[in-house]
């Protein structure tokens, strides 16, 4: 079994400021103010892409949060598409050689009109990026551009800095945190039943040997049980319950391993528990990846900790 401490340690950070002249990768002098937009897919609307296919009912609500305030400066919205896919690396002549690549197209424009629906027209987006239908490995992001009054356009994401506007998570909007993106993924048809029975852990980031097998029972509709984690260490099962619209995988703090003091020779650290753990299905190769944070009796482990499955 993997060695694993209990963190109670705390961390002292040293910041050392040098007078050097760095540049960096975007025009320092062009930094504006910007406009805080909360972007969530349209509640009843699809929530994934099908390989092949651009029909669906595809929507995004966009709302200023109430902690923004005065946003006058702004003259419209609009709304940013990010294609991610994975491509050939171009490096190599080695075709299993493989490099993520992102790209950015403006989508709808001229958005005024907050809180609103807007409906995306998933045809008529691919083309902008020169395809006409969704691929597997591929990943579509909304999130928004502000533009100003003046005309300078405050991006809602670039390849340097990824998405703009993450510090503003700990907003709420109503009963929710803050979202500066919506995320569509190509996936394949979801049935659980195909993922009942022996399966492969292939990655266990804390009990860190692997492979080992867990049998997988579906215990409701959108519900699978996980028994045999940490290699059998874990005497309870893991229940998961998985989103049919966005393929999203979500469990609440669960009691994985009662009398595990006894892994360490210590009973305050029995009930060993993961909590709170979010993942995806990948429904064409029949996997699951979700992680979670673990804690015992005593206190918490350091960080999360991430679990893959794969069908036998």
């Amino acid at each position: 079994m993997k060695k694993i401490y209990l963190a109670f340690t705390a961390l002292s950070l040293l910041f050392v400021a040098q007078s050097c002249k760095k540049d960096l990768p975007f025009p320092t002098d062009e930094i504006k103010r910007g406009v805080v937009i909360d972007i969530v897919r349209t509640e009843g609307t699809d929530g994934v892409l099908y390989r092949g296919e651009t029909d669906g009912n595809f929507k995004v609500k966009l709302t200023i949060p109430q902690q923004q305030g005065d946003y006058s400066f702004m003259k419209h919205a609009q709304v940013l598409a990010v294609l991610e896919r994975v491509l050939p690396d171009p490096t190599t002549e080695n075709p299993e050689r493989t490099k993520t690549v992102r790209e950015a197209k403006v989508v709808v424009d001229n958005i005024t009109t907050f809180p609103v629906d807007v409906t995306l027209n998933m045809a008529e987006i691919y083309s902008k990026f020169g395809l006409t239908v969704p691929d597997l490995g591929e990943t579509l992001y909304f999130t928004t551009n502000a533009v100003l009054n003046d005309g300078y356009v405050v991006t809602g994401w670039t390849e340097y800095m990824g998405f703009n506007n993450r510090a503003f998570t700990g907003w709420r909007v109503g009963s929710r945190a803050y979202s500066y993106n919506v995320r569509y993924s190509v996936v394949c048809e979801l049935i659980l039943d195909a993922f009942v029975g022996t399966n492969i852990v292939t990655v266990d980031e804390w009990w860190g040997e692997t492979p080992y097998e867990v049998e997988i029972t579906k215990v409701a509709d959108d519900k699978l049980s996980i028994a045999g984690l940490y290699n059998g260490e874990a005497t309870n099962p893991l229940v998961i319950t998985i989103n049919p619209v966005d393929y999203s995988i979500s469990f609440d703090k669960q009691v994985l391993a009662p009398n595990s003091g006894a892994w360490w020779g210590n009973p305050n650290y029995n009930n060993f528990t993961l909590g709170n753990g979010k993942g995806i299905v990948d429904a064409c190769n029949t996997k699951l990846k979700f992680s979670g944070s673990a804690s015992v009796n005593a206190g918490s482990f350091s960080g999360t900790y991430a679990i893959e499955t794969e069908k036998k």
